[in-house]
């Protein structure tokens, strides 16, 4: 991954605390792949449910490979429609490293799930040949074919093994494509205990779903909008437990 230039000396994650998770998937033909993706090692029994999760409610997915596959550019693989997780880069347009660079944030199919960016008068898309089909986010239209693999239907999915947000929720930039597992003081918790690791991850997904389960007759996208919220504004004020 050196070499690849994923990852340098200076990353946020040493090569120690991650680990290659194999998945199976469906593409966008319906024919079943495998592929692998790259994360921390707290969250990759999680990682593999999710893939799995996908693979049982037959959402296609148009590739899964490392970035060290692209070196390390992620323009690159956005344009091959590639999913993929760690990258130890910085976020978009700024300087402080993106949680795709400790293995806790996930791209999944960026044609029909584009980053969208407001630069003064203009809208920059990422990668560019989604922007006729895919800013328009509802997967049915009248008299037009049904789109899958947008990220609307996986939400849930990613939500309920801790990767609560998701980037469509923001309002600039618009990152589709994107799911993460939560606030700066947690991620610094996984990464700055190895041994506590998992249980920590696990407990912040335990919180989630209790919530969700307190809020069973709100209407779910209320529901998880709110316990998402309420989770993470919890872990960003990390008292030692």
């Amino acid at each position: 991954m050196k070499k690849a230039n994923v990852i340098s000396e200076q990353a946020p994650l040493p090569c120690s605390r991650l680990k290659q998770v194999d998945v199976t998937f469906r593409d966008f033909s319906g024919k079943t792949q495998t592929g692998a993706i790259i994360v921390m090692d707290a969250v990759a029994h999680r990682v593999e449910m999710i893939f799995s999760a996908l693979y049982q409610h037959q959402i296609p997915i148009q590739s899964i490979t490392p970035i060290r596959e692209f070196f390390g550019d992620d323009e690159a693989s956005m344009r091959a429609n590639n999913t993929s997780a760690f990258n130890a880069r910085p976020i978009t347009g700024g300087s402080s490293w993106s949680k795709h660079a400790y293995g806790l944030a996930i791209d999944i199919n960026p044609l029909q799930n584009p980053f969208v960016e407001f630069q003064a008068s203009q809208i920059v898309v990422k990668p560019p040949q989604a922007a006729k089909h895919y800013l328009n986010r509802y997967s049915y239209r009248l008299g037009k074919p049904f789109r899958t693999g947008m990220a609307e239907e996986m939400v849930d999915i990613f939500a309920n093994n801790g990767f609560l947000i998701w980037g469509g929720y923001w309002n600039d930039p618009i990152d589709y494509q994107h799911f993460e597992i939560g606030p700066r003081a947690l991620v610094n918790r996984l990464t700055a205990e190895p041994s506590k690791a998992r249980g920590v991850f696990e407990k912040y997904i335990a919180d989630y779903l209790s919530c969700m389960q307190l809020s069973e007759r709100t209407p779910r996208e209320n529901a998880r909008a709110y316990c998402s919220a309420s989770v993470v504004e919890k872990y960003s004020h990390w008292p030692t437990q």
